[in-house]
């Protein structure tokens, strides 16, 4: 089978497009053949290689975290699925023995791992974090559907609890965490508000229907939040690219706001005054992807029909390296889908 994999870690031309052989399922697990998947900040972050023992990952290595596509074939021990069944994956791995784990609080697991190789065409995946998709689900929405959705739920209706009365404010309206951040949060009937930094990126935002669009460039977000929320500012904030954004979210979050991060592309380093997080106290939550209870409900409502990914660029896996520094350069609106047999 056709892979994109990694030999060392380094820029985009480290990533080589390579045939290796087939996987072969064990008794609980499926074999899944894919049209499509999607590139990921995190999978940047894998091919650079992190900075400390977080997510290491043995060289070689195939990239990727979003599987999704047909089954061809089942383990020995196999109920759930039959050959033909079209499903998804959590990419979320909880390692079941941890406090958390025993305690029935996966998503709080302390050994959490994330599940790679989504670059290729056979995926192995353990029966346990797969679901079906709907026949009316595109394969290219599948595609792009797990992560950055996963996450999102995990982060608006696990951790935030975001209810119709929450005024919600997205970061980065047009990139992929942040629509399905979006998306979600008008599925429940929130106010959204939220910000893009290109005009082209604005103009399909606007497509997205937020309630309040701003230029988190140009305009003074804070202020122009407060104007907006009659002073209150927003009960939610939805917190993903980290230092560039981080002071602003705190001075736009209204009192007793939740404010749920699970990104750090601009950088990893926070500041904050803890005055101002005592006098507003609002409660500040970290996230990483999303238990199988999350997983079940947002596939769920993809199957629904409730739910659509944004997309922005389709590329052949054989420009792999391209798509990396694509997302990179932050150009793209929407997810970058990844056409397998490209």
């Amino acid at each position: 089978m056709r892979v994109a994999l990694i030999h060392s870690h380094g820029g985009p031309e480290v990533l080589r497009v390579e045939e290796v052989e087939d996987p072969k399922p064990g008794p609980f697990d499926i074999l899944v053949h894919q049209k499509y998947t999607s590139v990921n900040h995190r999978d940047v972050w894998l091919r650079k290689g992190l900075p400390d023992d977080t997510f290491q990952l043995p060289l070689p290595s195939i990239l990727g975290i979003d599987v999704s596509g047909e089954v061809v074939s089942v383990g020995s021990d196999v109920t759930a699925f039959c050959v033909g069944d079209r499903v998804i994956s959590n990419p979320y791995i909880a390692c079941g023995k941890c406090h958390a784990c025993i305690r029935q609080r996966p998503h709080h697991c302390a050994r959490i791992d994330i599940a790679n190789g989504a670059y290729a065409e056979l995926v192995v995946v353990p029966e346990e974090r797969a679901m079906l998709i709907a026949p009316a689900v595109s394969p290219e929405n599948a595609a792009c559907f797990a992560n950055t959705y996963i996450t999102a739920w995990e982060m608006l209706i696990g951790k935030a609890k975001i209810t119709p009365d929450d005024t919600v404010f997205v970061w980065g309206g047009t990139s992929g965490l942040g629509s399905a951040a979006i998306d979600i949060a008008k599925l429940v009937g929130c106010t959204v508000i939220s910000t893009a930094g290109r005009s082209e990126k604005i103009e399909v935002l606007e497509e997205l229907k937020p309630d309040l669009i701003l230029n988190h460039y140009t305009d003074n977000v804070v202020s122009d939040v407060m104007e907006f929320t009659n002073g209150v500012g927003a009960s939610v904030v939805f917190e993903h690219v980290g230092t560039a954004t981080w002071e602003r979210s705190v001075s736009l979050a209204a009192s007793g706001a939740r404010i749920v991060s699970a990104g750090l592309t601009s950088g990893r380093t926070l500041h904050l005054d803890v005055v101002n997080m005592i006098m507003k106290q609002f409660s500040i939550t970290g996230s990483c992807l999303g238990t199988m209870a999350s997983a079940r409900a947002a596939v769920r409502q993809l199957n629904f029909g409730r739910l659509t990914p944004l997309i922005g660029q389709q590329i052949p896996l054989l420009s792999i390296v391209d798509a990396h520094r694509l997302i990179e350069e932050g150009g793209v609106a929407g997810k970058i889908l990844i056409d397998i047999n490209g």
